[in-house]
């Protein structure tokens, strides 16, 4: 293994690389395997990994691994919690602070569509590591996968549509399925409708929005507390 063209690459069709202590120390208790772990000061000098990564790395750790084969959809169907779906978070920061609230706040596991990677290394950091706790799906037909949840789960959309009561008034709810829009645009109409419900935070006039990894822990809380 070319460890040092990985290093450069950060993530291929294969491997990925995780950065720091803690996200390689549960890199470690995970099913992962692991290539290869580098020590900065013994393994490679700080220089070296700066010059590898292309930036300047400042964290002791680096670990290479090969991806997790990717589940079906019934392998999700069967966990208990909420199960969150993101249809398309861009930013790696966003989606690795999702997965970490998801782990944290009762989530069961992750529907992915499109946008960031999850074995981004700044998704990685952000999770805490969290991505090798919780099990989750890159989905290659969101929308077939959507219309499959439909059965088994009472999938929940976050909007600010007409059609959206607050989430305090949202009615009990079993086997919920959390839908978290792009930063941007928010769910797409024809995922709207796949929802049978849509529901959104109430607002102080002065605020108009949350960033969607800060609205997706009080999501997350509020199910875990009521379903």
């Amino acid at each position: 293994m070319d460890w040092r063209s990985l290093l450069v690459k950060r993530e291929t069709e294969t491997h990925f690389i995780v950065e720091g202590q803690l996200p390689v120390s549960r890199l470690r208790e995970s099913s992962y395997f692991i290539e290869k772990e580098l020590k900065i000061g013994h393994d490679l000098t700080r220089a070296e990994a700066s010059e590898l990564l292309g930036f300047h790395f400042h964290r002791g750790h680096l670990a290479i691994a090969r991806k997790a084969p990717n589940p079906p959809l019934s392998a999700l169907r069967e966990l208990k919690g909420t199960l969150v779906i993101l249809p398309e978070i861009a930013a790696p920061g966003n989606l690795g602070t999702i997965i970490r609230n998801t782990a944290a706040l009762g989530g069961s596991g992750i529907l992915l569509g499109k946008g960031s990677s999850p074995y981004n290394a700044k998704t990685i950091r952000a999770s805490a590591g969290n991505l090798f706790r919780i099990p989750f799906r890159q989905s290659p037909h969101l929308t077939a996968d959507l219309q499959e949840l439909q059965r088994t789960h009472t999938l929940i959309g976050t909007s600010l549509s007409e059609n959206s009561c607050p989430l305090q008034n949202l009615p009990p709810i079993t086997r919920p399925a959390l839908l978290l829009g792009p930063e941007d645009l928010g769910l797409s109409p024809e995922i709207e409708k796949l929802c049978h419900h849509l529901t959104h935070l109430p607002m102080s006039k002065q605020v108009d929005s949350l960033n969607v990894a800060s609205a997706s822990a009080i999501f997350l809380h509020h199910l875990n507390l009521t379903c």
